[in-house]
C-alpha cells in the first residue's frame, strides 16, 4: 500500500499495528488534548515520531463540524492535528501490543518465503 507520508528519506519504512489495553482508548488517548472536543472531532489516525529517544505523538481527527460545511472538497475529509505530550513510557503504558515491519525497500515483502518455521 502506498503511505500519504514521505517514506524517500528514510533508510525503513513499513508498516505498523498497535492494539491499546481498551478499545475506547483511542477516545481516551485524544482527550487528554486540552483543544479536544470529542463532539466535534472523531479520531483518524495516530502518528509516532521518535528522535534523540523523545516521542513526539500526534493525532490526526476529523473535524466533523467542518465536513458539514460546503467550501470542503467532497473527496476528502477535513482533519486537524494535535499534538500530545506523553512520554515515552506513559504512552508505552497504554500499549496492549504493538506489530511493526519495516524494509530497506529492495524486495517486495510479499515474496518472501520464510523457511526457517
Amino acid at each position: 500500500m502506498k503511505q500519504p507520508f514521505d517514506t524517500r528519506h528514510h533508510d525503513l519504512s513499513g508498516c505498523a499495528n498497535i492494539d491499546l489495553f481498551d478499545k475506547d482508548d483511542f477516545n481516551a488517548l485524544a482527550q487528554r488534548i486540552a483543544k479536544y472536543n470529542p463532539d466535534r472531532f472523531d479520531p483518524v489516525a495516530l502518528r509516532i515520531f521518535i528522535q534523540k529517544s523523545k516521542p513526539v505523538i500526534t493525532l490526526y481527527a476529523l473535524d466533523t463540524y467542518k465536513q458539514e460545511t460546503s467550501s470542503q472538497p467532497k473527496d476528502k475529509l477535513p482533519v486537524r492535528k494535535f499534538k500530545l505530550r506523553l512520554s515515552w513510557d506513559e504512552f508505552i503504558g497504554m500499549v496492549k501490543r504493538m506489530d511493526c515491519t519495516v524494509t530497506h525497500g529492495d524486495y517486495d515483502i510479499n515474496d518472501i518465503l520464510v523457511i526457517n518455521k
